[in-house]
């Protein structure tokens, strides 16, 4: 079964290659097996699985340097060049993905909000806080 094989290359071997940007389906194909196969041998082991997933986070920087190569040496013909903003834009997502922290987009949110009180609720919070304010502080503190 292809488990021997994948036993045989290791882990760390598999790991290197995702670091180094290959996705797992290059890798099957390379090694002559099921992309389903690998990613069940991955999941079989707790600390397999656990080592590909911080591989596939690793692998954030490789996609983001392939992003950068696509752009910076891109042949000079405009049809090439559309097709390297089109890799480096993919590369860019897939860091994005892999490592959001760092690669992903940043989002702002606005929230308006509403709060309804009954006006003897707002007079006694009102009372309250004035009350507070009012209190002699302890020496020491202005």
């Amino acid at each position: 079964m292809s488990y021997q094989l994948l036993d045989e290359i290791g882990i760390d071997s598999i790991c290197d290659r995702i670091i180094g940007g290959e996705s797992q389906a290059a890798i099957a194909r390379d090694l002559k097996i099921a992309p389903s196969i690998l990613s069940r041998w991955l999941a079989a082991d707790e600390q397999r699985s656990a080592r590909a997933r911080e591989a596939r986070n690793a692998s954030a920087d490789a996609y983001a340097d392939k992003a950068e190569e696509a752009l910076l040496f891109a042949p000079p013909e405009q049809i090439e060049i559309s097709r390297a903003r089109e890799l480096a834009s993919h590369y860019r997502w897939m860091a994005s993905k892999r490592r959001p922290a760092e690669y992903g987009e940043r989002i702002q949110q606005d929230i308006t909000a509403t709060v309804e009180m009954k006006q003897e609720d707002l007079d006694a919070r009102i009372a309250e806080l004035l009350a507070k304010a009012n209190e002699p502080k302890p020496s020491g503190e202005a």
